[in-house]
């Protein structure tokens, strides 16, 4: 299971992504569509923890892969 809970990015003073929050259960199939420049690519890089966040928590199967401290960057 992955828990996304009030997920914002931010680069400098552009604010990419806003309060997501979603759950994704087990073998479920998600599919992430948008304009271009959206921030589905940043979105799958925050949940991959291959991007830091600027806010929230995203978890998977029970471990922080972040918790917010509340920080801008």
């Amino acid at each position: 299971m992955i828990h996304i809970r009030n997920l914002h990015k931010r680069f400098g003073d552009s604010h990419v992504l806003r309060g997501i929050s979603c759950d994704i259960k087990p073998q479920e199939v998600v599919c992430i569509i948008g304009p271009s420049g959206s921030g589905k690519s940043t979105f799958l890089r925050c949940m991959n923890a291959l991007e830091t966040v600027s806010e929230g928590e995203v978890e998977v199967n029970g471990f922080a892969a972040h918790r917010s401290r509340h920080r801008s960057e």
